[in-house]
């Protein structure tokens, strides 16, 4: 139940900033000049007709993408199983599911870090700024970094969000087996686990970008 709730809150979260950013950051302006560089304007009209109709399309994708996400995750650190750790045999899936609902937390709060970013800071912006920016990554400083467009994931991944993350997950794994190991040893098997299992996602994303790209 515990889950359940989390779970609806978590998406709560999400489905507020997507209203954000459509109603006040990727505006139908944004858009209309982003598209206009590069295709005739019958086509953006058909295309902004086909986003009125199916609106809600992105708020079913974030949910189905968030929950997808967060199992994923769980699944990685199911893992731990393998390993001879203190108490392993007491944690059930559950309790990783629910550890990953509370980390997503913190990629809610950078969404909202975005928000306030565009909306009353950086407000001279483009719809490709939005798409390129993530908060406090290296993919903000890419004039003085590669400008490869396979290389955007991965410098937007390098975040300071993302280390929270990985230092929340080693918290709570060290939780989990009753602060029988240590911070370095909970943040080595958050690496053995869910990081090899983000670093597999971000390979096969770069595949696809350049095989997309040639």
């Amino acid at each position: 139940m515990k889950n359940f709730i989390f779970f609806v809150s978590i998406i709560i979260g999400y489905l507020l900033l997507t209203y954000l950013d459509k109603t006040y950051i990727s505006t139908d302006s944004k858009i209309i000049d982003f598209l206009t560089k590069d295709y005739p304007s019958t086509v953006v009209q058909n295309y902004m007709e086909s986003q009125k109709k199916w609106w809600w399309v992105s708020y079913v994708a974030t949910l189905l993408l968030i929950g997808i996400k967060v199992l994923l995750v769980a699944f990685c650190l199911n893992f731990l199983k393998l390993f001879d750790l203190p108490h392993i045999d007491k944690i059930k899936f559950g309790d990783f599911v629910f550890l990953v609902l509370i980390a997503e937390s913190i990629f809610i709060v950078a969404g909202f870090y975005k928000f306030i970013n565009f909306h009353w800071i950086n407000t001279d912006y483009t719809l490709e700024d939005i798409q390129t920016y993530y908060p406090m990554s290296l993919i903000n400083i890419k004039e003085h970094m590669s400008t490869e467009k396979w290389l955007a994931y991965p410098l937007q991944l390098v975040n300071l969000f993302e280390v929270f993350y990985w230092v929340f997950l080693a918290w709570g794994v060290r939780e989990l087996l009753e602060e029988k190991i240590s911070y370095v040893k909970s943040f080595g098997l958050v690496a053995l686990t869910y990081g090899i299992g983000l670093l597999f996602w971000v390979g096969v994303v770069c595949f696809f970008i350049l095989n997309a790209q040639y």
